[in-house]
């Protein structure tokens, strides 16, 4: 596990040097963030759910994954409002602190990490169960975070739950139907069903795959963008290191505790998944819609930096935890 998540440092290490050093335009990151999120990612969601079968259990702890996940997210936006009273900054900043509390990187980081972390025989359904996460991620995202970026101005509901309809929503749904209607057993019955889902399946799996190696080059490529020159700049963003502290540590801790009272209700998996999930640095798309939204992206792309750097010595503990 350990020389697992050391290559993932070096991938993204790869993609700071590349921003640091200008080898790459500036706006490759904005580039790569929307080749992940709009194609590879949505193509990684549907074959981890079409090439894979699913027991009612499995499907049982995916829904328990997706309700839990709500939860513990808006609890984490509790904590977050409660801190946010007690320091001084804007709305708009308060708003992505808040946001931030909420949204970690649940496909940039999630899941490489996810895939580094179990073994080969177990992680096409660990990926599975981070699927539903990501669906609770998303379902907050582009409701209560739409709210939270625009709270600044006038905001419509309406226009905000279209963003529930796109490529890793499509992706899920399309993965599910293939489970309900058992693609699995179709194909192995088949022999032409077979030839054409070999010739898709070995095209998109290759494709979906490269999610892992280009999250982490953006994430490289965020890091690179932040400055801090002396020490003063360091103690000026006293909030992104609090902020950084319950996401990272005491937030997933308790949830770790808090998933040990319910039993044998969910499977140890599903736990830890929804464990590793909410101990994820902050969600590097929250920069992105608070530049789209004109609210407080510099302070977002903070919160990144500093979470992510924080990162490589909590998630290795967090990982051992689950």
């Amino acid at each position: 596990m350990t020389v697992k998540i050391i290559m993932l440092g070096i991938l993204a290490f790869i993609g700071f040097i590349a921003g640091k050093t200008g080898y790459l335009p500036e706006n490759s990151g904005v580039i790569l963030s929307r080749v992940v999120v709009k194609v590879t990612a949505p193509v990684l969601i549907f074959i981890t759910l079409a090439g894979n079968k699913i027991t009612n259990e499995e499907l049982s702890n995916g829904i328990w994954i997706y309700v839990l996940g709500l939860i513990f997210m808006l609890f984490s936006f509790f904590i977050g409002s409660v801190l946010s009273k007690g320091l001084k900054m804007e709305i708009a900043t308060k708003s992505m602190f808040k946001m931030h509390f909420v949204f970690g990187n649940v496909v940039f980081l999630a899941f490489p990490l996810i895939s580094s972390v179990y073994d080969p025989a177990s992680v096409k359904l660990a990926l599975t169960y981070a699927v539903f996460y990501n669906l609770a991620n998303d379902t907050l995202l582009w409701t209560l975070g739409i709210y939270l970026v625009n709270k600044h101005k006038e905001n419509s509901w309406k226009d905000n739950l279209k963003h529930l309809i796109n490529g890793n929503t499509i992706a899920f749904t399309l993965g599910i139907i293939c489970i309900i209607i058992n693609l699995q057993s179709i194909v192995e019955s088949n022999e032409v069903v077979k030839a054409v889902y070999d010739v898709v399946y070995g095209t998109l799996k290759p494709l979906g795959e490269t999610t892992f190696t280009l999250s982490m080059l953006f994430i490289g490529l965020i890091l690179s963008e932040v400055k801090i020159e002396s020490k003063d700049d360091l103690i000026k963003r006293y909030p992104s290191i609090i902020l950084s502290a319950f996401k990272l540590l005491i937030i997933p801790i308790f949830a770790l505790f808090a998933l040990k009272l319910t039993g044998d209700f969910i499977s140890p998996m599903a736990k830890g998944i929804i464990v590793i999930q909410l101990a994820m640095p902050c969600g590097t798309i929250v920069p992105a819609i608070a530049s789209q939204y004109d609210s407080d992206y510099r302070f977002a792309t903070e919160n990144v930096f500093f979470s992510t750097l924080l990162c490589v010595l909590t998630l290795p503990f967090i990982a051992g935890l689950v």
